[in-house]
């Protein structure tokens, strides 16, 4: 069985040529299809139809930064431009495998804000939070 380590800040995430650093320590970033990767038809007698769907790509980033970090600043001034700003960029860690320095990717492209951002106040540790979510026509997996 591979031995496979990866570090704390493993992951990077450059949105617009603009790296994301002002998120929570223990905190995640997350990217999840937003549909299904096969349409399906089931017929009478055990026959079945299965279809790649045009739409499988769209994914769902969800991210969360420090509230009044250079991270929020330039995510709420994407947010707020007219027309929408379109959205371009990257998430990738590295990893290493039986020794082997190597490197997950994520492509991420024609992005856009989906919901107005999320606002956490915390009044324990002090990480008030604000959470953005951006829906990404296209993102693909490279390891």
């Amino acid at each position: 069985m591979a031995i496979i380590t990866l570090a704390a800040d493993a992951t990077t995430l450059v949105l617009n040529g603009t790296a994301i650093t002002d998120t929570p320590a223990g905190d995640t970033i997350t990217l999840a299809p937003a549909n299904p990767a096969t349409g399906r038809n089931n017929a009478i007698n055990g026959g079945i139809n299965i279809n790649e769907r045009s739409d499988r790509g769209i994914h769902d980033l969800t991210v969360r930064v420090q509230k009044y970090s250079e991270s929020d600043s330039f995510l709420n001034t994407l947010l707020r431009e007219s027309p929408p700003a379109i959205i371009n960029g990257s998430a990738k860690t590295a990893y290493s495998r039986d020794g082997q320095d190597s490197e997950q990717s994520w492509l991420l492209e024609g992005g856009s804000f989906t919901t107005q951002p999320t606002d956490t106040q915390n009044d324990t540790d002090g990480n008030a939070l604000m959470e953005y979510v951006i829906q990404f026509r296209e993102a693909s997996r490279n390891l």
